[in-house]
């Protein structure tokens, strides 16, 4: 009788245990396929820089002739440099678009103001360059200027091929002003 208890235990125990529950890697499985059922692609959005960036720099020239740069980026426009999808994973890179805002004075009377994008270079060109430029930066060339004649540098850039240009604005004592070309890549 003891035998036969023991063996009706043991049965029990059988069955009870073959209950068809799942392993602890069988439900991690059944998991991250429903999971990818629901999720199809996450995308991973990057942008540079991150942050909105705001630069200003004023600059006095012989304590008669001011000059004010303020270069910025633009929180509602990008340009697309990289979207990749490997699996269920995606990928895409933005790069901020740049503009500039630029006032000479002298006695505190402005004789030049000027909203500077790349925009405004691409105009009616044919070059690809500008399909994907952005302003980089513009500063006053301390070296070369004078009261006279502001020297002001200005650099564009093609995030998605690295090519640039970089630009020279020749701004005389009454406000008017040249262009020039001084360097490029790509």
């Amino acid at each position: 009788m003891k035998n036969s208890f023991i063996i009706l235990i043991l049965i029990s125990v059988l069955c009870f245990n073959c209950d068809k529950r799942q392993t602890k890697k069988e439900a991690l499985e059944q998991s991250i396929s429903e999971f990818n059922q629901k999720h199809r692609v996450l995308e991973t959005v990057k942008y540079h820089p991150e942050a909105h960036v705001e630069i200003v720099t004023d600059t006095l020239i012989a304590n008669t002739t001011n000059v004010h740069i303020k270069n910025y980026s633009l929180s509602d426009n990008q340009i697309l440099i990289l979207s990749s999808t490997n699996s269920n994973l995606g990928e895409v890179n933005y790069h901020r678009v740049f503009e500039s805002e630029v006032v000479i004075s002298k006695a505190s009377k402005d004789i030049f103001r000027t909203h500077i994008s790349a925009m405004q270079f691409k105009g009616n060109s044919t070059d690809q360059f500008w399909n994907n430029a952005t302003l980089q930066h513009v500063w006053l060339n301390q070296e070369l200027s004078t009261v006279d004649d502001i020297k002001l540098e200005m650099s564009f850039i093609n995030p998605r091929n690295m090519a640039f240009k970089m630009y020279r604005i020749s701004i005389d004592g009454y406000g008017q002003k040249s262009f020039k070309l001084i360097e490029e890549r790509g």
